[in-house]
């Protein structure tokens, strides 16, 4: 708990015990929907004034560590993680475009088709989450070609709908 790289994922989740909270205290109580904001803004306050002080009180005693240097190499080009070992394995260098076509082939080709249909014309809630898993998952995979797979499973979905949309329309 230590690691600034744990923080964000204990937010999260704490957040989500908050809205869950504000949740069963709607039905419970039968709230209005200005009532449900209200508790939100409150609760969400209160437990955001105990974090930035159990915060403030634990930062000068350097309880929290750094963001550790893989992820820094992740962010920053020229950070190295500090292994030699590590630095020199090719599957922790940046990804090519070559190396896209070699994994995903084909598909290469058409996910951009299909992102593009999704942005412009087929954007609704879900549809939102494959633009951001699509861009996470490129920014990731670039940064480390190890990372590629993660591109195969939003790749062969933005392929699907850009072959299905076109089949869809001729």
């Amino acid at each position: 708990l230590r690691s600034l790289e744990q923080m964000g994922p204990l937010l999260v989740f704490l957040g989500m015990q908050l809205v869950e909270y504000c949740e069963r205290i709607r039905t419970r109580d039968n709230l209005s929907r200005n009532k449900v904001w209200l508790l939100r803004i409150r609760l969400f306050g209160a437990v955001g004034v105990l974090v930035v002080g159990i915060v403030m009180a634990l930062w000068p005693t350097g309880f929290f560590g750094p963001i550790s240097s893989r992820v820094r190499g992740l962010f920053v080009k020229h950070t190295k993680t500090g292994n030699p070992l590590v630095d020199s394995v090719a599957e922790h260098q940046a990804a090519k475009p070559e190396a896209y076509q070699q994994y995903l082939d084909i598909v290469v080709r058409i996910v951009p088709i299909g992102f593009g249909l999704i942005a412009l014309a087929f954007t609704n809630d879900a549809s939102s989450f494959l633009l951001v898993y699509g861009l996470a998952a490129y920014f990731f995979s670039h940064k480390m070609v190890r990372l590629i797979l993660l591109t195969a499973p939003i790749a062969s979905s933005l392929g699907g709908i850009a072959v299905g949309r076109t089949a869809a329309w001729c």
